[in-house]
């Protein structure tokens, strides 16, 4: 939209691109879009929306101090893995003034492994996407159990053998809101209705597109799993709707040209996430790590290779 792009340039220039760096997490270059997913982030944590803020900060001032690509920072893409490595870890170990020093680490460590990502991917027309933040957070996570001065957090998942699910039903109609919106505000780790409605009215900014295939990742969240036979505390808390929530926007709307084909494409993306996630979530038990965001970045990634052999979308593949 003209009129949201206007005001992204109105912001000072430092300003609009850490606020660009916060809205590229769901795909917006938009500072603008950024301040309101950053208040959500506040709405819905203090600690959250501080932890996103500092993680943002740190990892973009590491990306101008390493002198890398002016274009890609100003672009808000340096800043984006750090807005989620904060609240990552707030959310997962156990507060503790330290922690702050460990979010920046972790936000200093993912700009340096975006630009690696990015040297390693770029032949392949592959984006890194929030492949840095995972393996950051998944490597610090773990190197908490070597550090006296830091613990896990109650919601970090114990290690252990996966079992069956219990608690199978279908999703009450009066909770289907509930879990639609907490199933886009999870991608930042908000537990939050207004959260959720936030982060969509951010995007809509940006794109009604984006907005309709974010909305769409959500509602695969809650009916794939459902008819899989998923756990219905976790799909009604949105855990498995955010990251279907990226997959539909990254393929329908951002990396291959938007048409009916390419929505297509994002649905069946969409559910085969679901199923991915669920793996993931088994294969990563019994060393006690939650799947974050990996299940989108790797069907993502399958997707996007994929595309760049098909005739109806190799010339529309992620730049």
């Amino acid at each position: 939209m003209n009129w949201s792009s206007s005001i992204d340039g109105a912001f000072p220039k430092p300003l609009r691109v850490i606020l660009r760096g916060v809205g590229q997490v769901f795909f917006c270059c938009n500072a603008l879009t950024g301040l309101i997913f950053l208040v959500a982030l506040y709405i819905g944590g203090l600690s959250a929306g501080a932890a996103a803020t500092v993680g943002v900060i740190t990892s973009t001032v590491t990306a101008y101090l390493l002198g890398f690509s002016e274009d890609d920072i100003d672009a808000g893409l340096y800043g984006f893995n750090g807005t989620l490595v904060g609240p990552c870890l707030f959310l997962f170990l156990e507060h503790s003034p330290q922690l702050w020093l460990y979010v920046v680490l972790a936000s200093i460590l993912s700009t340096v492994v975006l630009a690696a990502m990015m040297r390693i991917l770029q032949p392949y027309n592959v984006p890194a996407s929030t492949s840095p933040f995972v393996l950051t957070c998944w490597m610090f996570m773990i190197a908490v159990y070597a550090f006296d001065s830091f613990s896990r957090g109650a919601i970090l998942p114990t290690p252990l053998i996966p079992s069956e699910v219990s608690g199978v039903a279908a999703v009450p109609v009066d909770m289907w809101v509930t879990a639609l919106t907490k199933g886009v505000a999870e991608v930042m780790f908000a537990d939050s209705i207004i959260v959720g409605i936030l982060f969509l009215t951010g995007i809509a900014i940006v794109s009604l597109r984006g907005a309709a295939m974010a909305l769409g990742g959500a509602v695969v969240g809650i009916i794939v799993p459902t008819l899989l036979g998923a756990n219905q505390t976790l799909i009604e808390m949105g855990l498995y709707g955010f990251n279907p929530v990226l997959t539909m926007m990254a393929i329908g709307w951002v990396f291959l040209k938007p048409s009916g084909r390419s929505a297509v494409l994002a649905l069946l993306a969409g559910i085969l996430t679901v199923v991915c996630q669920a793996g993931l979530a088994n294969f990563l038990a019994p060393v006690g790590l939650p799947t974050l965001t990996f299940p989108f970045v790797l069907v993502m990634w399958m997707f996007l290779f994929a595309a760049a052999k098909s005739k109806y979308w190799s010339d529309t593949a992620a730049k």
